[in-house]
């Protein structure tokens, strides 16, 4: 097994992970899932896994990541969506889920699966929209723990995409468009409007009692 394969496997454990961490902040109520980033990320992800398949040259390491991706989300959007643990939906959240369904009818018209790859990054973008307003409209809750771990699995991906280069750009839209900076601008807004809130976290040091 050469390093490729090994940060293939890497990037769809640790999507695994992440996810499972997001899982669990749901249940705690730690997090508040926007459902039109959740039903984009799911549509899209399911386009997404098939067409990056190909776009890698079927090299199944590499897609394994999109492949996690789109078995958790699907996971998580029905948990939520079964648990009614949704943030309240707006007009521009719809117009994104419309946009998500007609790059599906581009791709399943052209059967072009680079293009359409592509362009699902394009949604993958507007998909945040919703959930970073959330965050800064003070409406969504997210906890920065899964986001991080997001952003480790996806930047595997490019380091096992690297050590077997096909040749193609393409190949690193996906993972870093949609993985290190689509996730790693939702950790950077976190921590932002928990250092303009003032919580910041902080270690919690035991008092000692001294004998007088």
């Amino acid at each position: 097994m050469d390093l490729s394969q090994i940060f293939g496997i890497l990037a769809g454990l640790t999507a695994f992970l992440a996810y499972g961490f997001y899982f669990n902040q749901i249940r705690k109520g730690q997090t508040i899932p926007n459902p039109s980033s959740w039903a984009i990320w799911f549509l899209v992800s399911i386009i997404n896994s098939v067409t990056y398949f190909q776009v890698v040259g079927q090299n199944l390491n590499q897609a394994f990541a999109a492949l996690a991706v789109m078995l958790s989300m699907g996971l998580i959007f029905f948990y939520s969506l079964h648990k009614s643990r949704f943030a309240r939906i707006s007009f521009i959240e719809i117009a994104c889920f419309i946009l998500a369904i007609i790059v599906g009818v581009f791709w399943q018209l052209t059967a072009d699966d680079r293009t359409a790859n592509l362009l699902l990054q394009a949604i993958y973008v507007i998909a945040y929209v919703p959930t970073v307003a959330g965050l800064l409209r003070g409406t969504g809750k997210e906890y920065p723990v899964s986001w991080i771990t997001a952003v480790i699995a996806y930047s595997f991906s490019i380091a096992a995409i690297l050590l077997d280069y096909n040749g193609d750009w393409a190949t690193f839209v996906f993972p870093l468009v949609n993985g290190v900076m689509g996730n790693g601008l939702v950790v950077a807004i976190i921590y932002y409007k928990n250092k303009s809130n003032g919580q910041t976290p902080q270690i919690k040091r035991k008092k000692v009692r001294t004998k007088a």
